[in-house]
Protein backbone atom coordinates (compact mmCIF):
# COMPACT_ATOMS: atom_id res chain seq x y z
CA UNK A 1 0.00 0.00 0.00
CA UNK A 2 1.46 3.01 -1.18
CA UNK A 3 1.97 6.46 1.29
CA UNK A 4 -1.12 8.27 -0.33
CA UNK A 5 -3.13 5.17 -0.12
CA UNK A 6 -2.50 5.01 3.32
CA UNK A 7 -3.30 8.80 4.37
CA UNK A 8 -7.12 7.82 2.52
CA UNK A 9 -7.40 4.74 4.59
CA UNK A 10 -6.69 6.81 7.58
CA UNK A 11 -8.88 9.52 6.53
CA UNK A 12 -11.63 6.99 5.67
CA UNK A 13 -11.52 5.63 8.80
CA UNK A 14 -11.45 8.99 10.97
CA UNK A 15 -14.68 10.14 9.20
CA UNK A 16 -16.44 6.56 9.59
CA UNK A 17 -15.83 6.70 13.15
CA UNK A 18 -17.21 10.31 13.50
CA UNK A 19 -20.35 9.33 11.21
CA UNK A 20 -20.81 5.92 13.90
CA UNK A 21 -20.55 8.66 16.90
CA UNK A 22 -23.11 10.75 15.22
CA UNK A 23 -25.35 7.69 14.54
CA UNK A 24 -25.21 6.90 18.21
CA UNK A 25 -25.99 10.33 19.32
CA UNK A 26 -29.05 10.39 16.74
CA UNK A 27 -30.20 6.91 17.83
CA UNK A 28 -30.04 7.68 21.04
CA UNK A 29 -31.76 10.84 21.06
CA UNK A 30 -34.35 9.28 18.94
CA UNK A 31 -35.12 6.82 21.35
CA UNK A 32 -35.68 9.44 23.88
CA UNK A 33 -37.66 11.29 21.33
CA UNK A 34 -40.36 8.45 20.95
CA UNK A 35 -40.42 7.79 24.85
CA UNK A 36 -41.19 11.32 25.18
CA UNK A 37 -43.60 11.54 22.18
CA UNK A 38 -45.58 8.53 23.68
CA UNK A 39 -45.41 10.76 27.24
CA UNK A 40 -47.00 13.75 25.50
CA UNK A 41 -49.83 11.97 23.74
CA UNK A 42 -50.75 10.03 26.60
CA UNK A 43 -50.90 13.26 28.98
CA UNK A 44 -52.82 15.45 26.45
CA UNK A 45 -55.72 12.62 26.13
CA UNK A 46 -56.00 13.13 29.39
CA UNK A 47 -57.39 16.73 28.82
CA UNK A 48 -59.69 18.64 26.76
CA UNK A 49 -58.47 18.97 23.30
CA UNK A 50 -58.45 22.35 21.46
CA UNK A 51 -56.55 23.64 18.55
CA UNK A 52 -53.20 24.53 20.20
CA UNK A 53 -52.86 21.30 20.70
CA UNK A 54 -53.78 19.53 17.36
CA UNK A 55 -51.61 22.42 15.97
CA UNK A 56 -48.50 20.72 17.80
CA UNK A 57 -49.55 17.31 17.56
CA UNK A 58 -49.58 18.01 13.83
CA UNK A 59 -45.74 19.71 14.40
CA UNK A 60 -45.26 16.73 16.38
CA UNK A 61 -45.87 14.20 14.28
CA UNK A 62 -43.68 16.34 11.52
CA UNK A 63 -40.89 16.09 13.49
CA UNK A 64 -41.24 12.83 14.10
CA UNK A 65 -41.00 12.10 10.13
CA UNK A 66 -37.86 14.29 9.62
CA UNK A 67 -36.17 12.85 12.82
CA UNK A 68 -36.63 9.29 11.29
CA UNK A 69 -35.78 10.76 7.65
CA UNK A 70 -32.52 11.82 9.62
CA UNK A 71 -31.90 8.12 11.35
CA UNK A 72 -32.50 6.86 7.34
CA UNK A 73 -29.57 8.94 6.08
CA UNK A 74 -27.16 8.57 8.82
CA UNK A 75 -27.46 4.29 8.47
CA UNK A 76 -28.01 4.20 4.81
CA UNK A 77 -24.97 6.56 4.15
CA UNK A 78 -22.68 4.80 6.29
CA UNK A 79 -23.79 1.38 4.45
CA UNK A 80 -23.08 2.82 1.15
CA UNK A 81 -19.86 4.70 1.76
CA UNK A 82 -17.95 1.59 3.32
CA UNK A 83 -19.55 -1.04 0.77
CA UNK A 84 -18.21 1.11 -2.38
CA UNK A 85 -14.97 2.01 -0.15
CA UNK A 86 -13.90 -1.46 0.93
CA UNK A 87 -16.28 -4.66 -0.11
CA UNK A 88 -16.78 -3.53 -3.83
CA UNK A 89 -13.15 -3.95 -5.28
CA UNK A 90 -12.16 -2.06 -8.80
CA UNK A 91 -9.17 -2.49 -11.02
CA UNK A 92 -8.64 0.89 -10.49
CA UNK A 93 -7.83 0.50 -6.73
CA UNK A 94 -8.65 2.17 -3.71
CA UNK A 95 -8.75 5.59 -5.47
CA UNK A 96 -11.55 4.47 -7.92
CA UNK A 97 -13.44 2.73 -5.36
CA UNK A 98 -13.35 5.87 -3.34
CA UNK A 99 -14.39 7.97 -6.51
CA UNK A 100 -17.39 5.39 -6.67
CA UNK A 101 -18.39 5.73 -3.17
CA UNK A 102 -18.42 9.45 -3.31
CA UNK A 103 -20.71 9.23 -6.58
CA UNK A 104 -22.93 7.05 -4.92
CA UNK A 105 -23.47 8.47 -1.28
CA UNK A 106 -23.97 11.89 -3.28
CA UNK A 107 -27.77 11.54 -3.58
CA UNK A 108 -27.82 10.74 0.17
CA UNK A 109 -25.86 14.09 1.05
CA UNK A 110 -29.20 16.25 -0.11
CA UNK A 111 -31.08 14.45 2.96
CA UNK A 112 -29.56 15.99 5.95
CA UNK A 113 -30.09 19.17 5.71
CA UNK A 114 -33.37 19.82 5.09
CA UNK A 115 -34.80 16.87 7.65
CA UNK A 116 -32.52 18.86 10.30
CA UNK A 117 -33.98 22.49 9.01
CA UNK A 118 -37.57 21.57 9.05
CA UNK A 119 -37.09 20.18 12.54
CA UNK A 120 -34.95 22.89 13.55
CA UNK A 121 -37.94 25.88 12.94
CA UNK A 122 -41.05 23.33 13.96
CA UNK A 123 -38.99 23.21 17.21
CA UNK A 124 -38.48 27.13 17.20
CA UNK A 125 -41.94 28.18 16.24
CA UNK A 126 -43.05 26.05 19.20
CA UNK A 127 -40.41 27.85 21.37
CA UNK A 128 -41.85 31.46 20.37
CA UNK A 129 -45.47 30.21 20.35
CA UNK A 130 -44.73 29.67 23.89
CA UNK A 131 -43.55 33.32 24.40
CA UNK A 132 -46.79 34.31 22.37
CA UNK A 133 -49.24 32.92 24.68
CA UNK A 134 -48.06 34.54 27.66
CA UNK A 135 -47.70 37.83 25.65
CA UNK A 136 -51.32 37.26 23.78
CA UNK A 137 -51.99 41.59 24.60
CA UNK A 138 -48.40 42.47 24.19
CA UNK A 139 -48.66 43.82 20.45
CA UNK A 140 -45.05 44.67 20.38
CA UNK A 141 -43.51 41.55 21.55
CA UNK A 142 -45.50 39.57 19.25
CA UNK A 143 -45.07 41.51 16.50
CA UNK A 144 -41.08 41.35 17.05
CA UNK A 145 -41.46 37.25 17.48
CA UNK A 146 -43.37 37.48 14.59
CA UNK A 147 -40.59 39.88 12.78
CA UNK A 148 -37.65 37.44 13.95
CA UNK A 149 -39.55 34.10 13.33
CA UNK A 150 -39.71 34.92 9.56
CA UNK A 151 -36.07 35.57 9.18
CA UNK A 152 -34.93 32.61 10.50
CA UNK A 153 -37.60 30.88 7.96
CA UNK A 154 -35.72 32.64 4.95
CA UNK A 155 -32.22 32.53 6.30
CA UNK A 156 -32.33 28.44 6.71
CA UNK A 157 -34.14 27.41 3.78
CA UNK A 158 -31.52 30.10 2.05
CA UNK A 159 -28.98 27.79 3.80
CA UNK A 160 -30.60 24.79 2.47
CA UNK A 161 -30.92 25.53 -0.90
CA UNK A 162 -27.15 27.00 -0.87
CA UNK A 163 -26.23 23.80 0.66
CA UNK A 164 -27.45 21.44 -2.35
CA UNK A 165 -25.93 24.28 -4.91
CA UNK A 166 -22.44 23.43 -3.10
CA UNK A 167 -23.33 19.66 -3.59
CA UNK A 168 -22.83 20.45 -6.96
CA UNK A 169 -20.14 22.72 -7.32
CA UNK A 170 -17.55 20.38 -4.41
CA UNK A 171 -18.16 22.96 -1.57
CA UNK A 172 -17.60 21.46 1.55
CA UNK A 173 -16.59 24.02 3.94
CA UNK A 174 -19.11 25.95 6.26
CA UNK A 175 -20.26 29.76 4.75
CA UNK A 176 -21.97 32.59 5.76
CA UNK A 177 -25.11 31.17 5.52
CA UNK A 178 -24.24 28.66 7.77
CA UNK A 179 -23.44 30.27 10.47
CA UNK A 180 -26.07 33.62 10.17
CA UNK A 181 -28.91 30.67 10.01
CA UNK A 182 -27.32 29.22 13.78
CA UNK A 183 -26.96 32.76 14.96
CA UNK A 184 -30.60 33.80 14.20
CA UNK A 185 -32.16 30.99 15.52
CA UNK A 186 -30.03 31.45 18.26
CA UNK A 187 -31.39 34.88 18.81
CA UNK A 188 -35.16 33.69 18.58
CA UNK A 189 -34.74 31.67 21.16
CA UNK A 190 -33.02 33.53 23.62
CA UNK A 191 -35.35 36.31 22.86
CA UNK A 192 -38.59 34.32 23.71
CA UNK A 193 -36.90 32.87 26.61
CA UNK A 194 -36.29 35.96 28.35
CA UNK A 195 -39.27 37.22 27.88
CA UNK A 196 -40.75 33.96 29.85
CA UNK A 197 -38.32 35.21 32.20
CA UNK A 198 -39.48 38.42 32.69
CA UNK A 199 -43.69 37.27 32.89
CA UNK A 200 -42.23 34.63 35.69
CA UNK A 201 -40.45 37.31 37.28
CA UNK A 202 -42.75 39.44 37.00
CA UNK A 203 -45.25 37.01 38.30
CA UNK A 204 -43.08 36.15 41.07
CA UNK A 205 -42.97 39.82 42.08
CA UNK A 206 -46.68 40.08 42.04
CA UNK A 207 -46.97 36.87 44.12
CA UNK A 208 -44.40 38.47 46.46
CA UNK A 209 -46.70 41.65 46.62
CA UNK A 210 -49.79 39.94 47.93
CA UNK A 211 -47.85 38.03 50.91
CA UNK A 212 -47.87 34.40 48.75
CA UNK A 213 -44.83 32.66 49.27
CA UNK A 214 -45.38 29.16 48.04
CA UNK A 215 -44.15 28.41 44.67
CA UNK A 216 -47.62 28.05 42.52
CA UNK A 217 -48.05 25.81 39.84
CA UNK A 218 -47.96 28.60 37.25
CA UNK A 219 -44.68 29.27 38.20
CA UNK A 220 -43.21 25.37 38.54
CA UNK A 221 -44.34 25.69 35.07
CA UNK A 222 -43.19 28.71 33.47
CA UNK A 223 -39.44 27.51 35.21
CA UNK A 224 -39.36 24.39 33.32
CA UNK A 225 -40.06 26.28 30.21
CA UNK A 226 -36.82 28.39 31.04
CA UNK A 227 -34.79 25.32 32.07
CA UNK A 228 -35.76 23.83 28.78
CA UNK A 229 -35.07 26.61 26.76
CA UNK A 230 -31.84 27.86 28.60
CA UNK A 231 -30.05 24.45 28.26
CA UNK A 232 -31.14 24.01 24.44
CA UNK A 233 -29.54 27.70 23.80
CA UNK A 234 -26.57 26.61 25.39
CA UNK A 235 -26.34 23.80 23.02
CA UNK A 236 -26.93 26.18 20.06
CA UNK A 237 -24.05 28.25 21.45
CA UNK A 238 -21.56 25.62 21.38
CA UNK A 239 -22.77 24.63 17.70
CA UNK A 240 -23.00 28.77 16.67
CA UNK A 241 -19.10 28.67 18.01
CA UNK A 242 -17.88 25.53 15.99
CA UNK A 243 -19.54 27.07 12.75
CA UNK A 244 -17.83 30.46 12.90
CA UNK A 245 -14.28 28.70 13.53
CA UNK A 246 -15.09 26.22 10.63
CA UNK A 247 -16.00 29.55 8.53
CA UNK A 248 -13.06 32.19 9.92
CA UNK A 249 -10.50 29.98 11.17
CA UNK A 250 -8.07 27.10 8.76
CA UNK A 251 -9.34 23.36 10.39
CA UNK A 252 -8.31 19.68 9.94
CA UNK A 253 -10.94 16.68 8.98
CA UNK A 254 -11.11 15.64 12.52
CA UNK A 255 -12.38 19.27 13.51
CA UNK A 256 -14.89 19.49 11.03
CA UNK A 257 -16.16 15.49 11.97
CA UNK A 258 -16.47 16.58 15.44
CA UNK A 259 -18.34 19.28 14.31
CA UNK A 260 -21.34 16.92 12.95
CA UNK A 261 -21.64 15.32 16.27
CA UNK A 262 -22.10 18.76 17.47
CA UNK A 263 -25.12 19.05 14.98
CA UNK A 264 -26.21 16.14 15.36
CA UNK A 265 -26.75 17.10 19.35
CA UNK A 266 -27.90 20.40 18.18
CA UNK A 267 -31.19 18.23 16.18
CA UNK A 268 -31.36 15.65 18.96
CA UNK A 269 -31.71 19.07 21.60
CA UNK A 270 -34.41 20.56 19.40
CA UNK A 271 -36.86 17.44 19.14
CA UNK A 272 -36.71 16.82 22.79
CA UNK A 273 -37.30 20.30 23.38
CA UNK A 274 -40.42 19.70 21.57
CA UNK A 275 -41.35 16.87 23.38
CA UNK A 276 -40.91 19.00 26.66
CA UNK A 277 -42.98 21.30 25.00
CA UNK A 278 -46.04 18.81 24.60
CA UNK A 279 -45.63 16.99 27.60
CA UNK A 280 -46.66 20.50 29.28
CA UNK A 281 -48.59 22.29 26.63
CA UNK A 282 -52.05 21.61 28.24
CA UNK A 283 -50.85 23.19 31.45
CA UNK A 284 -49.45 26.16 29.76
CA UNK A 285 -51.93 27.14 27.41
CA UNK A 286 -53.86 28.20 30.63
CA UNK A 287 -51.02 29.75 32.48
CA UNK A 288 -52.10 33.32 32.09
CA UNK A 289 -55.38 31.92 33.32
CA UNK A 290 -53.34 30.75 36.28
CA UNK A 291 -51.62 33.59 37.22
CA UNK A 292 -55.23 35.23 37.72
CA UNK A 293 -56.60 32.67 39.52
CA UNK A 294 -53.16 32.28 41.62
CA UNK A 295 -53.93 35.85 43.21
CA UNK A 296 -56.29 35.86 46.37
CA UNK A 297 -60.04 37.15 45.85
CA UNK A 298 -61.12 40.09 46.83
CA UNK A 299 -62.74 40.49 50.14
Amino acid sequence: MTPDEQEMVFSFAQSTFFNTVNLIVTITGYGAFVLGTIIAIVSLRRRTWGRSQTILLVCLLMIFSCFTWDIFYSGGFNVTDIQYTFVKTLPGGLVAQIEVADRKTLVWQYMPSWAATVNLLLSDCIVVWRAWILFRDGKFWKVSLAVLMIANIGVNVADCIWGNIELGVEIASSTTLDWLSSIISLIVNIFATLLIAFRAWNHHRFMSAVSIHKRTRSENILLLLIESGAIYCGIQSVYAVFILLDVYTVVDAGFSQAMNVITAMSIVAAVICTDGTMILVASALSVHENMEGDAPESP
